[in-house]
């Protein structure tokens, strides 16, 4: 149950920020987050990191399609590892299904959350981020304890 529910709420504060963003601000325009000095800018992406394959948005989007539900399918099948390993990729799952649903609805991909000129990015990408990142760090700690 843990599984979903963290795939919907990964979905839906990704869903949700993006639409508060795109009404509050116009592409292009920045935004200070007061009290932490956090900066907001409406940028999009038609391709995927660091933009590329430019222009895929709508491929893309039924390429991550794809990969969810076999993941899901797997978990189902008992073929994703415990509990950690399950919570790793529904973080991954409910962001790149967040990324694919801008990619379906406008071939594009909002992105706010400035980090540098070099970084700009959404709650999806963190999701999928910090899914990877947890993964490869139990896999490093495996193999110090073995």
């Amino acid at each position: 149950m843990y599984f979903y529910l963290i795939i919907a709420a990964a979905l839906i504060i990704d869903i949700v920020t993006k639409l508060a963003l795109r009404m509050q601000l116009e592409l292009g325009e920045t935004a200070e987050i007061p009290g932490i000095g956090m900066r907001l800018i409406h940028l999009v992406n038609t391709g995927s990191t660091g933009n590329l394959f430019h222009g895929w948005g709508r491929a893309l989007a039924v390429l991550v399609l794809l990969l969810a539900v076999a993941a899901i399918y797997l978990r189902r099948r008992g073929k994703l590892g415990g509990t950690f390993v399950q919570v790793c990729i529904a973080l991954i799952i409910g962001g790149a299904l967040g990324n694919a649903i801008d990619r379906l609805l406008y071939n594009q991909v909002t992105d706010f959350l400035f980090f540098s000129e070099m970084a700009t990015m959404n709650f999806a990408d963190i999701w999928v981020f910090a899914g990877v990142l947890l993964l490869i760090v139990q896999q490093i700690v495996r193999t110090f304890r073995s």
